[in-house]
């Protein structure tokens, strides 16, 4: 005890600020998501292992392997008479426990499929352009996968652009993609740029004196990418994956889109039953079991992703004469064929993962049902309209965004310079702590507060009464929620920063008589604003876009934000698509502001 004083003492700010984010934590996702894996195991206070079964001997739930029938197909063609065959690609329902998994996987296989090409092609040929396709790549991730869907369907859906005016009327065929197929396709367009981010970032760090002397032992360019290129990259392609899958199987907002359409096969998800499945029944607030079962499920292949990636990780120490660019890198220079071949690959790959981005644009700018297209900025009227749009609800999300924002902005810069400075017991489970909700699947985390503060009363300080009862008011249960789930990007931000930055000017300082205090506030926090202002845009913006949570916790209108509207909406899909190119907007501002603060050092905040 005395020696813990002491430590006191000498550093009071750093243990203060230990125990009080730890506490934060402890209290806001340790503890709710121990609720919900209470209750997965416990019903009406005794072990309860039935619901298990239900899962797995239920077709609903689990059917490896499924009849094939008129409903239930990969591909399908209808040739009803009127000259227009339907081509249906689908994918086959193996139940919502298994269709989850098969989403999960399949997702990572594709994203990994254009993230790895994409990253060597960038990393390790020369060609005219490659800075401005750089930034092109970037692309993809400034829309939400809740308004992919959007704009996917808005091309290729049934009554697409695409099938309208391009496929019907010159090949005589409307092409669908449905079901399992559909979600891949949407969530693989918006991931796969993390996985190449990822990848790129590992390829640009590794020692190219390897490489050399692997080409000096007379290994061809193949061997040396299949033999040291490559396993060096593996911390990359390993973390990159990983975040990817986990990602695709906790997504809410792909499969909400398409179910929404009519899709029956995209509803038979683990997210869309939690949301539709939440409670027991309409007038009671018990959690369903099998709901609170499948949210761990979700839980424990999050925690054991994150486990991987970090442990696997760590023990990938390659030898390296030193990391980064302590030489050049061997690039081929293209000539005219490889210019033409490598243009084709990145026009292809743009074209088609813009598809969304241009769905969300063309639908929600031009007149409905008039071709040729002409532009119409009636949708657009509406989003700051309070009383027949869609102003309340971009309202709340901005104030709950903001509110969370700052949170994250004071309890990261804090939490970043502890972990980075301070040398102490439980440090790496206190990096952990800060880190792992970006892996936390917004579902869990929802089932956990209502488990925990569902019945909570609540109190009043003079006028204003203050509870954390999600079915009461959620509001402050979604700022919190915000605050955990989006802290790793700016916590990582701070992080990387403070690993740019020389400790010299703060040993100056305490040895002048500086306070911690006033050397974090008067010298580093300047030195690394660049880093936390970054960090905070990236938490902000998705915030702003987050979905999981949100739809689990708000339940009336008044709380709503812009997603839980885009997710209650069916009919008005040129209106969420405006809503989509509003926040596509904010995430370009974001991206584009935090490249220029953070410039190389920005990867620091996509990975885990």
């Amino acid at each position: 005890m005395k020696r813990y004083m002491h430590k006191f003492m000498q550093d009071p700010l750093s243990w203060t600020i230990i125990p009080i984010i730890t506490l934060f934590f402890t209290v806001f996702l340790i503890l709710p998501l121990s609720f919900t894996m209470y209750a997965a195991f416990v019903h009406n206070g005794e072990l309860n292992l039935s619901a298990f079964g239900t899962i797995f001997n239920t077709k609903k739930f689990w059917d490896p392997f499924p009849e094939i029938n008129d409903s239930n197909f990969y591909i399908q063609v209808i040739a009803p008479g009127d000259g227009i065959t339907t081509i249906r690609i689908r994918g086959l329902d193996y139940g919502i426990f298994l269709n989850t998994i098969i989403i999960g996987i399949a997702t990572t296989l594709v994203s990994l499929t254009l993230g790895l090409t994409t990253a060597f092609f960038m990393a390790r040929l020369e060609f005219r352009g490659k800075t401005i396709l750089s930034g092109l790549l970037l692309i993809p991730l400034v829309i939400p996968p809740f308004v992919s869907g959007i704009g996917y369907n808005a091309l290729l859906g049934p009554s697409g652009l695409l099938n309208e005016r391009f496929f019907i009327p010159v090949f005589g065929i409307r092409l669908l993609f449905q079901g399992i197929v559909a979600i891949v396709i949407v969530q693989s367009l918006h991931y796969f740029t993390l996985i190449y981010l990822n990848i790129y970032s590992s390829l640009m760090n590794n020692d190219p004196s390897l490489e050399e002397a692997a080409e000096n032992m007379g290994a061809d360019r193949l061997t040396v990418a299949r033999s040291v290129t490559l396993p060096l990259a593996m911390p990359g392609i390993a973390s990159g994956s990983i975040l990817v899958l986990i990602l695709a199987m906790e997504d809410l907002g792909t499969p909400i889109i398409f179910a929404n359409s009519g899709d029956t096969v995209a509803a038979k998800t683990i997210t869309f039953y939690i949301m539709q499945n939440f409670f027991l029944g309409e007038n009671t607030s018990e959690i369903n079991q099998i709901t609170a079962i499948l949210g761990a499920f979700l839980l424990l292949f999050a925690l054991i992703g994150f486990y991987a990636i970090r442990k696997y990780v760590s023990l990938k120490q390659y030898s390296m004469v030193s990391k980064g660019r302590s030489g050049k890198f061997r690039t081929v220079k293209l000539g005219k064929i490889g210019h033409v071949l490598i243009y084709v690959y990145f026009t292809v790959l743009l074209l088609v993962s813009t598809i969304p981005h241009w769905g969300v644009i063309i639908i929600s700018s031009t007149k409905p049902q008039v071709w040729p297209l002409e532009f119409s900025s009636e949708n657009y009227n509406k989003l700051f309209d309070f009383e027949n749009g869609f102003g309340q609800f971009i309202y709340n999300t901005i104030v709950y965004s903001f509110t969370a924002t700052v949170l994250i902005v004071i309890l990261a810069t804090l939490a970043g310079y502890v972990a980075n400075r301070k040398k102490f017991w439980g440090q790496t489970l206190f990096d952990t702590l800060v880190t792992i909700p970006i892996a936390i699947p917004g579902v869990v985390l929802g089932i956990g507060y209502f488990r925990m503060f569902g019945n909570s009363e609540g109190f009043s300080i003079g006028d204003l009464f203050f509870t954390l009862n999600p079915i009461v008011a959620p509001s402050v249960l979604l700022v919190i929620s915000y605050t955990i789930r989006k802290f790793p990007f700016t916590v990582r931000a701070v992080y990387a920063g403070l690993q740019q930055t020389d400790e010299v000017l703060e040993e100056s300082a305490i040895n002048l008589g500086a306070s911690k205090s006033r050397v974090l506030w008067e010298i580093i926090i300047p030195l690394i604003i660049m880093n936390i202002i970054g960090g905070a845009l990236v938490s902000l913006v998705y915030n702003m876009s987050e979905v999981s949570t949100t739809l689990i916790l708000v339940s009336d209108t008044s709380n709503g934000t812009i997603t839980w509207k885009m997710a209650q909406e069916t009919g008005k899909i040129a209106e969420l698509a405006a809503m989509g190119v509003f926040l596509m907007v904010l995430q370009v501002i974001s991206l584009l502001v935090t490249n220029v603060l953070l410039k190389n050092r920005a990867d620091a905040i996509s990975g885990i």
